[in-house]
């Protein structure tokens, strides 16, 4: 037994007395009776002396009276009636006060036996609790100790008994609610130390075939691969068995009513994975406030199906291959910063039913965000995207891409951005697609730069749309675009300065494909004017400019060959 808990226990036996300690002398147990009253400590003499004083007085008082007093035979037989019946009273009186003494003396003796007895239920059922939770942690040290066992049978053995120590202590209703709940997390800490604890074949064998992959090389570990790759599949079942109970006893969807969330057993418990390395599959599991912050994905992650109540928190991981979060439910806020994906991060059709956060985020390779739903507030700000991102026929409501950097082509066919969408100083280095896409509230793209084509084909506008201080290096597309109510600001005047802000248009030679203004017939227009730069003549928006993308200036930060304002 661990001296943690040696000590443990001997705090609990404090609190329960020991036998000798329980030996009480029993005048402390059974309260002491009343003292005797008078008429009981002279029954007897009261008895015998109201019976003769009665019997003397009813034969002598009527025969004086008679004789004396000339009372007639009538009369003095009734006196010595009422005499009897007075002196059969008062022994009447006395018998009953005789017998309700007796009475009470008996029922403090029996309370006081009950009470003895219940003292040693008590003692005996402490003594019983004392037993149990002893023998439970006897099974916790041995449970523990096969967690370090070579074989993977007796791990899972050691982690199968942790597991249902947990579920004893909880159904343990002789402590306090904190108190199953504080045994129940120790237990628990220690199968996230489990899945937090390193496995140096995993490592090895990731770091060889990241070597073999640089090097086209596979014979370095072909020959150990066979018997590493057992060993692996092993670790990898009692792993995945520890998130399997635990999905077991966490909050579910109730079996009558979908949209019901039911709390588990263990829904009050927090698991720690930080800094965990994860090489196994956790799809199709129920997750609740699961802490993956800084963790490594070493293969390819897999929580498709998986759904995650309470805060998903994967911020600062990394994941070194493929993550595939498919059909994924967080049914709370889900917290993405700083991860990093370096293959591609497929969320298709997952749903985010509170806040997201992917700010700062980097995608090496592909992001697929397509279908998602993002009712709640979304955070992309300073993400990098290095290859294509995918936000087709997404749900967006208030969303934040400030200062994201597009490496590659950005696709947002047919989103639906439901509140205020924020694409401020954001980078679109290729083609980005925002045909068919529908922005209900204010849009801001002020100050972002966008390298390649932008494309707004069909896109419709329901409120102001900012694209003031925006730099477009090649053609911009509002062919059949829908501007509701107020045509898109282009300009803006700086009224204690009076210096204007304005929207840059590349000037695009012949060759080019030229800026399309041409909005939907029934859209507010935008307002176009002439101007020219080069030799070059544009049509674009009254105020705004053409610029020659080749004039950058590195130590000023900016275009030096810029046209007039468009009139």
């Amino acid at each position: 037994m661990l001296e943690g808990e040696r000590s443990y226990q001997r705090g609990q036996e404090n609190l329960v007395p020991s036998n000798n300690a329980s030996s009480i002398p029993e005048s402390q147990v059974i309260p002491k009776a009343q003292e005797k009253p008078w008429y009981i400590r002279h029954f007897i003499k009261l008895l015998i002396s109201f019976g003769l004083g009665g019997a003397a007085a009813a034969l002598i008082l009527p025969w004086v009276l008679w004789l004396h007093c000339g009372m007639s035979s009538g009369s003095s037989d009734q006196l010595r009636l009422h005499l009897l019946y007075v002196t059969g009273g008062i022994i009447a009186v006395l018998t009953l006060l005789q017998t309700n003494w007796k009475n009470q003396g008996d029922r403090l003796k029996i309370d006081a036996d009950i009470k003895k007895n219940e003292q040693d239920a008590e003692k005996n059922e402490r003594d019983h609790i004392r037993q149990v939770h002893a023998e439970r942690r006897s099974r916790y040290t041995k449970a523990v100790e096969q967690l370090a066992d070579e074989k993977a049978a007796v791990r899972l053995g050691g982690i199968y008994t942790l597991v249902g120590l947990v579920d004893e202590w909880i159904e343990d209703m002789s402590i306090s609610l904190q108190g199953r709940r504080k045994e129940g997390q120790v237990i628990i800490n220690n199968l996230c130390a489990y899945i937090r604890s390193p496995f140096p074949l995993i490592r090895e064998q990731y770091t060889i075939e990241n070597r073999a992959l640089k090097e086209k090389n596979t014979e370095n570990h072909s020959n150990s691969f066979p018997i590493n790759k057992t060993k692996i599949q092993e670790e990898q079942e009692v792993r995945r068995t520890i998130f399997t109970e635990i999905s077991k006893r966490v909050s579910a969807f109730d079996k009558f009513d979908g949209n019901k969330i039911v709390h588990g057993t263990w829904s009050n418990f927090e698991f720690n994975f930080v800094k965990s390395d994860i090489f196994y599959s956790l799809s199709n599991l129920h997750l609740e406030n699961p802490n993956f912050s800084q963790a490594t994905f070493l293969e390819e992650s897999d929580f498709i199906g998986t759904t995650f109540f309470g805060k998903a928190n994967f911020s600062d991981a990394s994941f070194a291959h493929q993550a595939h979060f498919s059909w994924t439910r967080f049914m709370h806020t889900a917290d993405f910063r700083w991860t990093k994906f370096v293959l591609k991060a497929d969320f298709r059709s997952a749903t985010f039913a509170q806040s997201a956060d992917f700010s700062k985020v980097i995608f090496v390779h592909e992001a697929d965000f397509s279908w998602v739903d993002f009712p709640r507030i979304l955070h992309f700000e300073g993400a990098y995207f290095t290859h294509n991102a995918h936000f087709d026929w997404a749900t967006f409501s208030r969303s934040y891409f400030g200062k994201a950097q597009f490496m590659q082509k950005a696709y947002f066919t047919g989103a639906t951005f439901a509140q205020k969408v924020d694409f401020s100083k954001a980078s679109f280095a290729q083609e980005v697609i925002f045909s068919g896409a529908t922005f209900t509230q204010n849009t801001d793209f002020s100050e972002a730069n966008f390298t390649q084509r932008a494309d707004f084909n069909k896109a419709t506008f329901d409120a102001g749309t900012d694209f003031i201080g925006t730099i477009f290096m090649r053609n911009v597309d509002f062919c059949d675009a829908s501007f509701t109510k107020i045509p898109p600001f282009f300009t803006i005047k700086n009224e204690e300065s009076n210096e204007m802000y304005s929207t840059r248009f590349a000037a695009l030679s012949d060759g080019q494909e030229a800026h399309n203004f041409a909005v939907h017939e029934g859209s507010q227009p935008i307002p176009l004017g002439t101007a020219e730069l080069d030799s070059v003549r544009c049509s674009i928006p009254v105020g705004t400019v053409l610029f020659n993308p080749s004039s950058w200036d590195e130590q000023q930060k900016e275009y030096t060959r810029l046209s007039e304002p468009a009139q």
